[in-house]
């Protein structure tokens, strides 16, 4: 992670107990849900006017003018800059990043604004929303491999890289892959991924393991067994068109690594060459 990065305008911190942290971590956890209120929802949620109630488990003690039901569409945008979430503990704190979100309505009724009262209502004006951050923990002392991808041999082709970029969800899109130096990896690691065999050599995007490594079949239809990762990929529609970081400036910036050279996919990489390569991402 970039250490410069400013977290009061990106995160927000939730108060939880010290097992869901572990949980998080563990991955046993891979979803948080919150209550918005009066307090918070200026922090969470862009500015339409009056307030916004949601639920988890059960309704609360008190509306905050809830919104009209808007024919079933989320009536706020969940703010563009809100990247991560800070879970807090008695115990300690977890930085997760939020890869996706989900919104539901989970009850609708009529609200009476002069008795604050409600009666549900199916067919009711207002609604109860339920919004939940699908997240993964960010480890103060995360890995960071190398990945490789060969369009020319890979099962996974450059059609289905196209369409994986015309399909981006907030900007990435999700796979797994295999990874050779596995033993040490785990969920949270972080990744470059080397498209090598042809003109567009280099860092082709960069992302984080969803999982823990996990035995599965060749890909390349062996016999032999392989381990493997979910990942989720950072790009951009116009990355099928060129290379973040093309090959010549890999060679030229961190000459110590044989980027043009045959090798396995997930490799560990030295934490030197990981802040070279943070470096030469954020430029």
């Amino acid at each position: 992670m970039n250490n410069e990065l400013n977290l009061n305008d990106m995160a927000i911190t939730i108060e939880v107990d010290s097992g869901v942290i572990e949980d998080v971590r563990n991955g046993e956890i891979r979803h948080i849900a919150i209550d918005i209120n009066g307090d918070n929802q200026d922090s969470i949620l862009e500015t339409v006017g009056g307030h916004l109630a949601l639920t988890v488990d059960e309704l609360p003690d008190k509306y905050y003018g809830c919104y009209y039901y808007n024919d079933g569409e989320f009536p706020y945008n969940i703010k563009d800059n809100l990247l991560f979430l800070i879970l807090n503990s008695d115990e300690g704190d977890c930085l997760v990043r939020i890869i996706d979100v989900d919104v539901e309505a989970t009850m609708r009724f009529n609200y009476n604004d002069e008795k604050e009262t409600m009666e549900e209502d199916p067919d009711g004006e207002c609604c109860v929303w339920e919004v939940a951050f699908e997240i993964v923990p960010m480890p103060d002392d995360a890995k960071t491999y190398l990945m490789r991808w060969n369009p020319q041999i890979s099962s996974f082709t450059e059609k289905d890289y196209k369409e994986c970029l015309e399909d981006l969800n907030h900007g990435t899109f999700r796979m797994n892959w295999s990874i050779r130096e596995w033993e040490e990896a785990r969920r949270g690691d972080m990744f470059y991924m080397l498209r090598t065999g042809d003109d567009k050599a280099g860092i082709a995007f960069r992302g984080q393991f969803l999982s823990d490594p996990y035995p599965g079949d060749d890909w390349a239809g062996s016999n032999k067994r392989r381990m493997y990762v979910d990942m989720i990929c950072d790009a951009t529609p116009e990355a099928e068109s060129k290379t973040f970081m093309p090959l010549e400036k890999l060679q030229e910036a961190i000459p110590e690594i044989e980027w043009g050279g045959k090798g396995s996919s997930g490799v560990l990489l030295p934490e030197t060459v990981t802040e070279k390569l943070e470096d030469l991402w954020e430029e």
